[in-house]
């Protein structure tokens, strides 16, 4: 029988996915100090994007270099960042509330304003890892991006919506889904988002 070779699809294949778990888990320890989140979640992005374009990556080491060199341009994001998973975790604790916290107009108005701000989030850090700019450029450019690419702004905010979506629509699942996302999610999600995100950059 004969063996696949190192330049075979399903070699290449196998190597992917190795990369992204690697990835992911040292995503997620980053993740984990907090203050670097929002560097961690730019890192992650400009290392898929170089994984993406290029075979030979080391992403363990160009996630770090990455982190490092996105701090600060990330901080602003990060604050929008953190304020989206607070009212993420607000509306998802109404949603199950034994009283009612909010109308029902105003939690619809509450979810439309996080998928929004999901929306404008999904190609905020992606634009801050492909490009230098000012980061009001950036925020602006991210929601004119999102309304002028309406089906991909529809997939990729499904795509990182996805652990929330899971916990509301199927909760029997939350527990493999966040195992699986603690793996290789994070990493996953950054790779299908910017298969279709680099095609509107032109990256």
């Amino acid at each position: 029988m004969k063996m696949p070779g190192p330049d075979s699809g399903i070699i290449r294949f196998l190597t992917t996915v190795c990369d992204l778990i690697f990835l992911n888990v040292i995503f997620v320890l980053a993740c984990a100090t907090i203050v670097c989140t929002g560097a961690a979640v730019t890192a992650l992005y400009s290392t898929v994007l170089g994984m993406l374009k290029e075979s030979d990556r080391t992403p363990v080491r160009d996630f770090l270099r990455d982190l490092k060199r996105s701090f600060t341009a990330s901080t602003p994001a990060a604050l929008l960042l953190f304020a989206d998973i607070a009212l993420l975790a607000v509306l998802y604790r109404a949603l199950y509330a034994e009283t009612l916290l909010f109308s029902p107009e105003l939690f619809v108005l509450l979810c439309m304003g996080a998928a929004a701000l999901t929306a404008v989030l999904s190609y905020l850090f992606p634009l801050i890892a492909c490009f230098e700019n000012r980061f009001c450029r950036h925020l602006g450019n991210a929601a004119r991006l999102a309304l002028a690419n309406l089906p991909v702004t529809f997939f990729v905010t499904a795509v990182n919506l996805s652990p929330v979506l899971t916990a509301v629509f199927l909760p029997r699942f939350i527990g493999p889904f966040t195992a699986a996302w603690l793996v290789i999610g994070a990493a996953g999600a950054a790779w299908v988002n910017l298969f279709y995100l680099r095609r509107i950059f032109g990256r």
